[in-house]
């Protein structure tokens, strides 16, 4: 697996939770009126299910652009349905009125995609920069201590006579004295 595979679940999320709220806080001031829980739940899971396709593989912040501003739109038109559908009145007609002119929409959804695709890809930069210092440092640390398993065979046993010879120390025991137990009983 690469490091790409590893992190999809949470690129996936991050992203889906990154486009989406940014997204309803830009339609829900720029239209004047809440998102239905319905079109919330549905856009998130169209963005979710767009998002887990494409996370696959890291992106640069044009390819991030681009899929921010499609999920913009296609939150953009979600939320405006669902808006109107929510608003209309007994005979059909839409009572939605936008305080806004359409290009104040549009530039408001356009301004969102472009601070969350560089918001995602300076912390995407800084998550596998993270991981990559904390390999390097926490590997060689884990083979100085011993934590990792060494590929020669070791023999142990368990409960072992005294006329045995001790067992070896590993190597990051070798200056210290084991004092538990009974004293040593010394020849008079």
């Amino acid at each position: 697996m690469s490091e790409s595979e590893l992190c999809r679940p949470l690129r996936t999320g991050v992203f889906t939770l990154v486009c989406v709220s940014l997204s309803a806080v830009g339609h829900v001031v720029s239209s004047g009126h809440d998102v239905p829980l319905t079109g919330l739940l549905l856009g998130t899971a169209v963005v979710l299910a767009v998002a887990w396709v494409l996370s696959g593989r890291r992106h640069g912040p044009g390819m991030l652009t681009a899929w921010m501003l499609w999920g913009q739109l296609a939150l953009h038109v979600t939320f405006s349905y669902t808006q109107a559908a929510g608003h209309a009145d007994h005979t059909g007609a839409v009572l939605v009125q936008d305080p806004m002119p359409a290009w104040a929409m549009i530039s408001m959804h356009l301004v969102m995609a472009l601070v969350s695709a560089w918001w995602l890809h300076l912390g995407e930069n800084a998550l596998f920069a993270f991981l990559r210092f904390m390999a390097l440092s926490l590997i060689p640390l884990l083979l100085v201590v011993g934590a990792v398993p060494s590929t020669r065979a070791t023999t142990s046993v368990r409960f072992s006579s005294a006329d045995q010879h001790p067992r070896p120390r590993p190597p990051y025991l070798c200056h210290s004295r084991v004092l538990r137990g009974p004293p040593p009983v010394l020849a008079a």
